[in-house]
């Protein structure tokens, strides 16, 4: 187990959960890798079981939690393999074959790691409200997969909510403006038509489905008069099931583009049982412009709703909600920061990271359309951010698939600060390896580069963010305080140098300033606009 996973801000939040119970606290003192290993898959888990049910959870009953670890564990083989299918590093798996293990698991995911869902991953719309993008996005993601069903072939099936989440996701339905020209670019014609009549073979209960739907894409008149539905004219005014109504239509567009990914396209039927399924999420969804006054707060019935749903995002390694109660047990030692750039930039994290792994996700399946988008920031995505390299003018190859981009990778260990600390600055290529300081310059410019609200809501000052940073990813020792003030100056004077010394590069040798560009360009542009 690596050290920084030792150091997690998970652990502070299992021990507030296992208050006065000795034997709790003891497997969390000596279970630390089965823990931290186990609870991505249960929190996939409880995902997977929603789907078996066929239910909208907003919470876990407590008398139901053997109910949810039976099934788990049961299931641990196939959501462990979806969860991990694509990732390089995958953490050791749980020997459920050994009967003294089984049982401890067992112990471990109805006392701690459910509990730990309940208390920190169901949301109330005022709690969630400034990150609907990203759990829209995210959402697509964790519902890709249904373990409960196989298709014809052996093959795990889709989930009946990822297409819809898909969609959503692929025509950025939170940005009304642009709305109806950036649908019209998604679902062309001749890419319909042309998706529907090759590949694999329809079966005859899918044909008779997407009847009606193939009639539509042929007859013009039909389909202008289909999407205009998407003019701000008409969607401005639509009520909330007239919006779904429209965007289940383009669903069922969306999985002739899927066509050889999804099982079959009749799991959506009428599209009743996936409203039940998604309703709770809709208003912040596709209704955000309805439920936000002229101030941009939530009105009164949304802000004080009790509807509490699941955060698409397990919130294992950044959690605020935990984080608070961890800086107030450190008192005065802990370093001074302000409450609302710091829930900002754990936000902007999330929206980040959800937004960049869709991007490659969508990239498999319709590659020309994110290549049209990724080609007028290709400097951005290319040279600074690296996700992509040209292979020629305006194609793109990803250099990394979608399940390799985690929030883990970003975490900064003490021995990380400690190498910093411990080291005279002396220059840029002696420092932009050092973990520390890479891992701080890499999810910057992800941040900067991608969410064009990061330097406003960081109040255009580099020092707000580079601490916001040590604060959310930075180690969370149970028994000592890593961000103090002094340790964040410290830091941070040696970080600003190195863009000085960037800066200096780039007026002496352009081309070696090309190796530090993609963690430094961006972090040395916000240091300047502070200075302006």
């Amino acid at each position: 187990m690596r050290e920084i996973d030792k150091q997690s801000i998970f652990w502070f939040g299992l021990h507030n959960l296992a208050q006065e119970n000795a034997q709790l606290k003891y497997y969390i003192t000596t279970q630390k890798e089965l823990i931290y290993n186990l609870y991505p898959v249960v929190y996939l888990g409880v995902v997977q079981y929603s789907l078996y049910r066929g239910i909208v959870l907003d919470e876990i009953p407590l008398e139901e939690s053997n109910t949810y670890t039976e099934y788990i564990l049961q299931r641990y083989e196939e959501i462990y393999k979806i969860r991990y299918r694509f990732v390089k590093d995958k953490p050791k798996k749980a020997n459920l074959k050994d009967e003294e293990t089984y049982e401890l698991c067992e112990e471990i995911i109805s006392n701690l790691l459910l509990p730990y869902i309940n208390e920190y991953c169901f949301r109330t719309y005022d709690m969630w409200k400034n990150l609907a993008q990203a759990y829209i996005r995210e959402s697509a993601i964790n519902y890709e997969y249904d373990i409960n069903h196989e298709s014809d072939d052996g093959k795990i099936k889709t989930s009946m909510l990822y297409p819809f989440y898909f969609t959503l996701s692929l025509i950025v339905v939170q940005e009304r403006q642009g709305l109806y020209q950036r649908i019209e670019k998604c679902y062309q014609k001749d890419v319909l038509l042309r998706k529907f009549n090759s590949g694999r073979e329809w079966r005859e209960k899918e044909l008779d489905y997407l009847n009606e739907t193939y009639e539509l894409i042929k007859n013009d008149e039909e389909w202008l008069l289909f999407l205009s539905n998407f003019s701000s004219s008409k969607w401005d005014n639509f009520d909330l099931k007239e919006r779904f109504k429209a965007l289940f239509q383009l669903t069922k567009l969306t999985t002739i583009l899927m066509k050889d990914e999804i099982s079959a396209v009749t799991m959506l039927d009428d599209g009743e049982e996936l409203f039940d399924q998604v309703k709770n999420y809709l208003p912040l969804f596709i209704c955000d412009d309805k439920i936000f006054n002229d101030k941009k707060e939530l009105k009164r019935d949304y802000k004080k709703s009790n509807i509490k749903i699941l955060s698409p995002f397990a919130n294992q390694n950044i959690n605020i909600e935990v984080l608070g109660p961890y800086i107030q047990s450190k008192g005065e030692r802990f370093t001074d920061y302000k409450k609302e750039t710091l829930i900002g930039t754990s936000e902007i994290i999330y929206t980040v990271l959800a937004k960049l792994r869709l991007i490659l996700l969508i990239h498999e399946y319709l590659p020309n359309l994110i290549d049209s988008r990724i080609a007028p920031k290709k400097k951005l995505f290319v040279e600074v951010l690296n996700l992509f390299q040209e292979v020629k003018e305006c194609k793109f190859k990803r250099n990394l698939d979608v399940e390799n981009l985690l929030e883990a990778d970003f975490l900064i260990s003490e021995d990380d600060i400690n190498e910093i600390l411990e080291s005279e600055y002396t220059n840029i290529k002696d420092f932009y390896n050092k973990n520390c300081f890479y891992k701080i310059g890499k999810i910057m410019s992800l941040m900067l580069g991608v969410e064009n609200t990061t330097a406003s809501r960081m109040e255009y000052d580099l020092f707000e963010l580079f601490r916001n940073i040590i604060i959310l990813m930075g180690p969370h020792p149970l028994d000592h305080t890593v961000q103090t003030s002094e340790t964040i100056e410290k830091l941070y004077n040696s970080f600003k140098l190195m863009c000085e010394d960037y800066e200096k590069l780039l007026q002496r040798d352009l081309e070696e300033s090309k190796k530090y560009i993609s963690n430094i360009e961006l972090p040395l542009k916000l240091l300047r606009w502070k200075k302006d």
